[in-house]
């Protein structure tokens, strides 16, 4: 299989991007980044984009799978309008380059609680690139909605380290749906979609976070 990953220097992308180039099924795996990335793999093939004038015309065809791991916080993004042009607007136009390619099977990293008719801006604004990227003529989409990630950041973010350590320690007062919001490591998230992109099951598909912490 071929595969295209967006956002592949990110928290979780790399190690998703990691995880597929070691992957024997996996053939070749075009890397979409801003700058290159300090990885050198036979399989790789890193392709310098800017998302404002990303067209089809740069990357090849004949790709099976697709991946979009792109994604901001609203703090790093400053404003409202910064933090939508990121996860709605470069996830979008990277879907519809997909669909445009005929990539049958694609795969999007959106958030617990995403939703079109969320009172909370973030929520509403990945439920909206749900909502588009589901409306497009994919044979498969899965949608990940995770809670908190967490796992070795750069950069330390003191609510994702309360939640991981009440999600470490306290896991057993969880029980049924309350697995929900329970933060989940990058590691599993990445596991979780590599694991999923090698079914290839038709329809659209959201795999909540619940079931992403059962992954070791």
């Amino acid at each position: 299989m071929k595969a295209i990953v967006s956002g592949a220097s990110g928290f979780t992308g790399e190690k998703l991007l990691k995880r597929i180039l070691v992957d024997q099924d996996y053939t070749k795996v075009y890397a979409l980044v801003r700058k290159e990335l300090s990885m050198n793999h036979p399989k790789l093939e890193q392709v310098v984009i800017d998302f404002e004038s990303f067209t089809s015309k740069q990357i090849p065809s004949e790709i099976d799978v697709a991946f979009c791991c792109i994604g901001t916080t609203i703090k790093k993004a400053q404003t409202k309008e910064n933090f939508r042009l990121i996860d709605y607007e470069y996830i979008t136009k990277f879907a519809k380059v997909c669909e445009e390619k005929e990539i049958g099977n694609f795969h999007l990293i959106s958030a617990i609680g995403a939703s079109p008719e969320s009172y909370f801006f973030y929520q509403r604004v990945k439920g909206e690139a749900e909502c588009f990227i589901n409306s497009l003529e994919f044979e498969s989409v899965t949608i990940y909605r995770p809670s908190v990630i967490y796992g070795g950041r750069k950069e330390f973010r003191l609510f994702e380290s309360f939640a991981a350590w009440i999600s470490r320690n306290f896991k057993f007062l969880f029980i049924g749906k309350m697995n929900r919001i329970l933060a989940v490591t990058g590691d599993q998230l990445a596991k979780t979609i590599h694991l999923k992109s090698k079914q290839f099951i038709p329809g659209r598909w959201i795999i909540e976070s619940e079931e992403i912490s059962c992954t070791y």
